[in-house]
């Protein structure tokens, strides 16, 4: 039998005998393709083109990191957006085949790589030998940048700086990438063979995910190689599917953080099916690295709804802070949720101020107004003086009353600018909030986003104001679900109150604020407009310092204003040292 190799440049004779031998044992089959392979090689001109066209096996990819097919970036990656990706034939499945580019001249990289011998030899060197240390000593993530190659780089003369996202130009040291070559598995993770512009084919780079990530090339690139390995792709997508379905598999939400779910990326799972299919196409028998693989697949499978799920709340969240800013147009109120995937309930609408429910009429046409002369102060004839009370804020417009007592602020009658000192609540809140989720389950809740002084006015209580009888009939819904937003308005404590102010479903940032038994916020009654003694107005002010990202709470049942709904125990979860367990 006349034996002929792929190119016919070489042939042999062989007997049946022999050639049952070489098809029954794949150790002489593949010595014999080897030996023929080394003939061919040899008998081409010096300077042709020698590709490696035979396949390794998987065990020497086993062999110490100075003999892998991984090196590490030295250059640091800056991508050109107006390169196309080259679709020629530069394949590199993960099964251990060596890596070709089109030209056909193998891709494949170690220490006796040839490029070694340019100026930057050693930096590759000393890269390689750094990710060679990181997997000896166990570090499953590969170290493709290593400090002594940098300082190295430097003593010789390479400018090599951070990646700059997208530049299109090769400046201050800066590289250009012109096309990705391949992908590759080491350890079970992807890595990429890099063409830089403007360098020849000997100094491409192996990259590491997180370095080839933001390049315009790389979702074409993985595209590509989505397409060319559908098929396999779908029955490997189909199979895990079916594994999940049979074993229930579910994605605990619990063993990440919300905000985790923010780095997923639809192109790293494709990234890893492209590993997963060019392993299957080449029969390797590298499990361990396969199954580390499949388990990230699994894992991006079960997180992909999830995911799906974060967009449409962030969206949500971003929506509702929008509106609220455009309601409030004063300091900013951010959003926020890192914890669980629950939204602002929808039924909720953000309201400037409170506003008359059924039934309910407020006035808005103050009857008197003060005439100070020169300026409010506690001892002109200002509008606490006339109501038989006390000046509320001193010359820097934070409190000096106690907690309860009354605030009567300058009214449209008054002869006093919008700059008096008591008209601290009509100028608004000034101080940077944040809407949050809690961890502890106590649902949403404040915090500010500076620090805020003693004395120092927050926000107002705002809702739909109803008769007491209205909030009655409400009281029981809300005592069902445990919770309430009903606040009755009894400052008058001659009779029973007139009127409550329901923000279940009308509020402003205040219906989000938290309960707590060592509170740092107290709710203070006010007038300004509307004199009427049975509807004032509610206000919050801090009763301490408060540090900023500390959580703002008031003790939703004090004497002054207690809750109308009682009828059931809530625990509480303040966790205050004086906490008093039960809520209402």
């Amino acid at each position: 039998m006349l034996l002929l190799d792929g190119n016919s440049n070489y042939a042999e004779r062989l007997s049946d005998e022999r050639v049952r031998a070489l098809l029954s044992s794949p150790k002489l089959l593949r010595d014999y393709e080897a030996k023929l392979d080394a003939k061919r090689r040899n008998s081409l001109p010096i300077g042709h083109e020698r590709p490696v066209l035979r396949a390794r096996k998987q065990k020497h990819r086993s062999v110490s990191a100075d003999t892998q097919l991984t090196t590490t970036s030295a250059h640091s990656s800056s991508f050109d957006r107006s390169h196309t990706l080259n679709r020629g034939s530069s394949t590199s499945p993960s099964s251990g085949y060596d890596s070709h580019s089109e030209s056909g001249t193998s891709m494949h990289i170690d220490q006796k790589s040839s490029y070694y011998n340019t100026p930057r030899s050693r930096v590759f060197t000393n890269a390689i030998n750094a990710l060679s240390e990181g997997t000896k000593t166990g570090n499953k993530r590969a170290k493709y940048e290593s400090a002594n190659s940098l300082e190295e780089s430097k003593a010789e003369g390479t400018r090599i700086t951070k990646r700059q996202k997208f530049n299109q130009f090769k400046e201050n040291g800066e590289y250009v990438v012109e096309r990705i070559e391949s992908i590759e598995s080491f350890n079970g993770n992807p890595i990429f063979f890099v063409k830089w512009f403007g360098y020849p084919p000997e100094t491409n780079t192996w990259e590491s995910l997180d370095n080839v990530m933001e390049c315009a090339l790389f979702e074409p690139f993985i595209e590509s190689l989505y397409t060319r390995f559908e098929i396999i792709i779908s029955t490997m997508t189909t199979e895990i599917e079916a594994e999940i379905a049979e074993k229930s598999l579910v994605f605990d939400i619990t063993t990440l953080k919300v905000n985790d779910l923010d780095k997923y990326d639809p192109f790293i799972l494709k990234a890893d099916l492209i590993l997963l299919a060019q392993f299957r196409v080449c029969r390797s028998r590298s499990q361990r690295e396969q199954e580390k693989i499949r388990k990230r697949v699994i894992n991006m499978m079960l997180m992909k709804p999830v995911y799906y799920r974060r967009k449409q709340q962030l969206i949500g969240l971003r929506t509702f802070q929008e509106r609220m800013n455009q309601v409030e147009q004063a300091a900013p109120i951010t959003v926020e949720n890192l914890v669980d995937l629950e939204m602002i309930d929808s039924a909720f609408k953000y309201v400037k101020e409170s506003f008359a429910g059924k039934n309910v009429k407020m006035q808005d046409d103050p009857p008197i107004g003060c005439k100070c002369e020169n300026e409010c102060a506690p001892l002109s004839s200002c509008c606490a003086r006339m109501a038989d009370s006390y000046f509320a804020y001193d010359k820097a417009g934070r409190l000096r009353i106690r907690p309860g007592e009354a605030i009567y602020e300058c009214n449209s009658r008054c002869v006093c600018n919008e700059e008096c000192v008591n008209r601290v609540i009509q100028r608004g809140r000034s101080n940077k909030l944040c809407i949050f989720r809690t961890s502890n389950g106590c649902g949403w809740g404040v915090r500010t986003e500076k620090p805020v002084r003693k004395g120092e006015y927050v926000c107002e209580y705002v809702g739909e104001i109803i008769t007491s009888e209205e909030a009655n009939d409400r009281g029981q819904t809300y005592d069902a679900i445990g919770r309430t937003y009903l606040f009755d308005l009894d400052y008058n404590t001659s009779g029973e109150s007139v009127y409550t102010i329901d923000a279940a479903l009308y509020g402003n940032v205040s219906h989000f604020i938290n309960h707590s038994c060592n509170p740092n916020l107290a709710v203070f009654p006010f007038w300004i407009n509307n004199l009427d003694i049975n509807m004032p107005r509610l206000a919050f002010f801090s009763l301490r310092p408060i540090k900023a990202g500390e959580e703002l709470t008031f003790d939703y049942v004090r004497t002054d204003y207690e809750n109308l709904s009682a009828a059931e125990k809530v625990s509480c979860r303040c966790g205050a040292e004086n906490c008093r367990k039960v809520l209402f």
